[in-house]
């Protein structure tokens, strides 16, 4: 895919993205099973990423750590969905929102302990 988008963009073009799943310490399967069960997900080692993008022909390759952004959000989102429990229970069905919930947990405790990271990405196409 990265190659793609190299192929697409314009000389001197830039490109911007963010990983959520960058493996940052040990992780069961237990969560990873639960980290990926609102859909398809690729976990990657560190630096993989950054290989990718030199390989697909990107220079200028930048990351910075927003793994704390992360925490933040998914605490807030999770502490923000409870004080609306009911309502969203009627909406969502109990299931589905604590599975939610607990996508939300795991989130937030993978990423305090930085079991699980996220990066943000800039590389940039020669001119």
């Amino acid at each position: 895919m990265l190659h793609e988008l190299f192929r697409i963009l314009k000389p001197g073009g830039r490109l911007l993205f963010s990983d959520a799943l960058v493996i940052g310490g040990t992780i069961s399967h237990q969560e990873i099973a639960t980290r990926s069960s609102i859909g398809y997900y690729l976990f990657s080692p560190p630096e993989h990423n950054e290989d990718l993008l030199r390989k697909a022909g990107f220079h200028s390759v930048k990351t910075t750590d927003t793994t704390e952004n992360a925490v933040s959000i998914s605490r807030r989102w999770r502490e923000a969905r409870e004080e609306r429990r009911a309502a969203l229970t009627a909406i969502e069905g109990k299931a589905n929102f604590e599975d939610l919930q607990q996508f939300l947990s795991c989130v937030h405790m993978l990423t305090s302990e930085r079991r699980l990271l996220r990066f943000l990405y800039f590389a940039q196409k020669s001119a």
